[in-house]
């Protein structure tokens, strides 16, 4: 069996069981600013299911529409949609203001308005604090964003670089804890 097909039968299986487990749900508005294009607004949902807890695995996807990459040759609109998983640590978790950090990689799906792009895989690290009550929260993080792409625009390849701060705020709906 190849590693794919043991990640995908392991998170059907963890997604399976969900119902059993306490988690969380959220949505969030983000900025990132990458280091070969503008900054971009976007969108995004989350969800996490506590394997423990202080430890919890956490998947989300965000969508950003308007990039503007600066290369040498031309300026090109790019998409964005990385969707991510990973682990997050939670300080506090019991408290009404818990700080929390996270790991993780990402699947980065891009688009341009002209020539190509290559999607690509990545990885984050995060940092942030959420605060509320027990089962409705806000929270604000910072994530770095590491990804290497290549676009091709007729005979010419150019490397560009995403790396970047990602900054997100929202809200999280928390249940079973």
């Amino acid at each position: 069996m190849s590693w794919k097909r043991n990640v995908i039968v392991l998170a059907a299986l963890a997604l399976s069981s969900a119902p059993a487990w306490a988690g969380r749900f959220g949505i969030y508005a983000a900025r990132w600013n990458s280091s070969d294009a503008d900054q971009s607004w976007g969108g995004g949902a989350r969800v996490g299911f506590n394997f423990v807890k202080s430890l919890e695995l956490e998947f989300h996807g965000t969508y950003y529409r308007d990039f503007r990459a600066e290369l040498p040759t031309a300026t090109l609109d790019v998409k964005a949609i990385p969707v991510d998983g990973g682990l997050k640590f939670n300080f506090l978790p019991g408290l009404a203001l818990s700080p929390y950090v996270g790991l993780g990689v990402s699947r980065f799906f891009l688009g341009t308005n002209t020539g190509g792009i290559d999607d690509k895989n990545g990885w984050y690290g995060e940092a942030g604090l959420d605060f509320g009550g027990k089962n409705s929260r806000l929270f604000v993080e910072g994530m770095w964003r590491k990804v290497d792409t290549t676009i091709s625009l007729n005979a010419f390849d150019e490397s560009v670089k995403f790396d970047g701060i990602d900054w997100h705020a929202g809200a999280v709906w928390r249940w079973g804890t």
